[in-house]
């Protein structure tokens, strides 16, 4: 009697351990379907020419990252994680010369990660013309987008 009581208790702990582990697989799996949004990087490059700086001011809803000048083909990037709700947006104005553009530099729908043009590492060049992104299937800054 004495080892079935030992059998029945061995028994339960090796199904716990079992449970236990297929819990931990399925919050695993469960991490992996996208609701975990992916830390994302947006990097910002100075492409006007000549030795012109690029002033900027980026902020969403949330976060303002302050005034900052960037030197002649010079660079700056930012990280933020983007809501699972879809809404995360960051927008920026650019000013050169006598010139003042707005951009929306992140737009969740437009740059989440399985969108046509998606990204977790969203680089662009800001051009007199407009800000290009690059396209993660050229290699190149050609997805050129008109200023707000």
């Amino acid at each position: 009697m004495g080892s079935l009581k030992v059998l029945t208790g061995l028994l339960l702990i090796m199904m716990s351990t079992c449970i236990h582990v297929a819990m931990s697989h399925a919050q695993d799996d469960f991490s992996l379907t996208g609701f975990d949004n992916p830390r994302t990087t947006v990097v910002i490059i100075n492409d006007l020419g000549g030795s012109m700086p690029l002033r900027y001011h980026c902020n969403s809803k949330d976060d303002d990252l302050g005034d900052r000048t960037m030197p002649p083909s010079g660079s700056w990037f930012f990280e933020f994680k983007p809501s699972v709700f879809g809404n995360t947006k960051f927008y920026c104005s650019f000013s050169w010369g006598n010139e003042l553009h707005y951009f929306d530099i992140y737009r969740y729908r437009r740059d989440r990660l399985f969108a046509e043009f998606g990204c977790i590492r969203c680089e662009w060049k800001i051009r007199k013309t407009g800000p290009c992104k690059l396209n993660k299937d050229s290699g190149m800054f050609d997805v050129c987008l008109p200023w707000n």
